[in-house]
């Protein structure tokens, strides 16, 4: 789970020339990341595109809870472990728990996490929440005694080529939400992917 600086920063190099060349790209709710505290974002799952402009856009070295299997060729885990990809099981969360285990010191050095809520790909519509992986995260968070977490949702929205060829994007940060109790973890969950829709306006 170390990010390796080197690869981290070629990375946001080419992010940095390629993104702004493709997308014409609006953000708005910068305001509603903590300034201090772990937090967790929970966007819209539109696109692959959706990753790196997170990734290049929101101001804060971010870690992507990521579906397992693409960790599953060693170069693509070395690569994705190297830029902070955290591999997780999303139809067996419990398979995830020492990934869960191994989060502590990320959460306690107030890390930002991505955690894409349907766990793949649903362009213009909402796929159904992984609360129990919302669930795993918030046992943690009880019984690891890891600082309360804030959850942000975020919508993104792609339009029609813009002007000059590129696509606009809206990425919309909503306000951050926390809860205590692994027991309201689908309504916690349901409640965050309602703001996530509205959000990318859908």
């Amino acid at each position: 789970m170390k990010r390796s600086p080197l690869v981290f920063n070629l990375t946001r190099l080419v992010s940095g020339l390629v993104l702004p060349s493709r997308f014409e790209v609006r953000i708005r709710g910068l305001d509603h990341l903590p300034e201090k505290g772990p937090a967790l974002l929970i966007p819209k799952h539109q696109q692959w595109w959706d990753v790196p402009l997170l990734g290049h856009y929101i101001p804060r070295p971010l870690y992507f809870l990521a579906k397992q299997e693409l960790f599953r060729s060693p170069v693509a885990r070395y690569f994705i472990s190297r830029l902070g990809g955290i591999p997780v099981d999303r139809q067996a969360p419990l398979k995830s728990l020492n990934t869960f285990r191994s989060l502590g010191p990320l959460i306690k050095g107030d890390a930002f996490l991505v955690l894409f809520p349907e766990g793949t790909y649903f362009p213009k519509a909402m796929g159904p929440g992984k609360w129990r992986l919302v669930r795993m995260i918030l046992s943690f968070q009880q019984k690891q005694d890891w600082p309360t977490l804030s959850f942000l949702p975020v919508g993104i929205r792609y339009h029609s080529t813009a002007a000059g060829g590129k696509i606009m994007v809206e990425l919309r940060i909503g306000e951050a939400r926390q809860e205590k109790d692994p027991g309201k973890a689908q309504a916690f969950t349901e409640g965050l992917l309602e703001e996530v829709r509205k959000l990318s306006q859908l």
